[in-house]
C-alpha cells in the first residue's frame, strides 16, 4: 500500500514536468514552410530563391537553427546556417518536388516542411513573333510596292488554329492576341471607308467629268 502511494506521488510529480518539457520542445519553433521566390513556376533562365521560413520562440531566440534542402528524395544542402537556397539559372532539370528541414544544432528537435512543386516553363518558341508584334509586318520604304488602283480589299488573315491553341495556355498571350484581333477589325473598317472615298475621288477626276466642269 505504501509502495503504491509512493509510486502514485512520484508519477504525479514527474509526469507534469515531462509533459511541460515535451510541450516546450514542440513549441520551440513551428514547422517550416518552403517558398519559391519570385514564383514556383519560373521561366527558363530565371533566378529562383528557395526560402525555408520558420522562427524560434522568444524563449529560445538565442539558439540557432540549421537548414537542409531536398529535391525528389536527394539532398541539395545539409545543415547550413542559411535559410535560403539559390538557383541562379532555372532549367527543366530544376523541375520537381522540393522540401526543407529545420533542426536545432544538437538535432534534438527537427521539423520538415510540406513539399513544394516547382515547374520551370520553357520558352514560347512555337508562336509566330509577327502575331505578338504587329510592327514586324510593316514593309520598309524600299519594299513598299507601287500604288495600284483601289479594288476590293481582302480581310486580314486571322491567326491559325494552331496559334490560338498555343496561346490558350498563356492567359497573357491570349489577351494580346484578342487585342490584336480587335485592332485588325478596326483597321478593316477604316480601310473600307478609305476605299469608298478613293472611288468617289476617281470618278470626280475622270477626263469626261473634268471637261464638263471646264465648259
Amino acid at each position: 500500500m505504501k509502495l503504491s502511494c509512493v509510486l502514485m506521488a512520484w508519477a504525479l510529480s514527474v509526469c507534469p514536468a515531462v509533459l511541460l518539457a515535451t510541450q516546450m520542445l514542440l513549441e520551440l519553433f513551428p514547422a517550416p514552410v518552403l517558398k519559391a521566390l519570385p514564383s514556383s513556376e519560373p521561366q527558363e533562365g530565371d533566378s529562383v530563391t528557395l526560402s525555408c521560413q520558420t522562427k524560434l520562440s522568444l524563449q529560445r531566440s538565442a539558439s540557432r537553427l540549421l537548414f537542409s534542402f531536398y529535391k525528389d528524395g536527394r539532398s541539395l544542402s545539409i545543415r547550413g546556417i542559411s535559410a535560403e537556397l539559390q538557383i541562379p539559372k532555372a532549367s527543366e532539370e530544376h523541375s520537381g518536388s522540393y522540401w526543407c528541414e529545420a533542426a536545432t544544432e544538437d538535432r534534438q528537435v527537427w521539423k520538415q516542411s510540406p513539399q513544394l512543386e516547382i515547374r520551370v516553363q520553357g520558352p514560347l518558341n512555337s508562336v509566330d513573333s509577327s502575331i505578338l508584334n504587329p510592327a514586324l509586318q510593316k514593309p520598309t520604304a524600299s519594299e513598299t510596292p507601287p500604288m495600284e488602283p483601289p479594288g476590293p480589299l481582302r480581310p486580314p488573315p486571322a491567326p491559325s488554329a494552331e496559334h490560338l491553341r498555343v496561346s490558350s495556355s498563356d492567359p497573357h498571350l491570349l489577351h494580346q492576341i484578342q487585342m490584336l484581333l480587335k485592332q485588325m477589325q478596326d483597321v478593316k473598317v477604316l480601310l473600307g471607308h478609305l476605299v469608298v472615298e478613293l472611288r468617289e475621288l476617281t470618278v470626280y477626276l475622270k477626263p469626261g467629268i473634268t471637261k464638263v466642269a471646264d465648259k
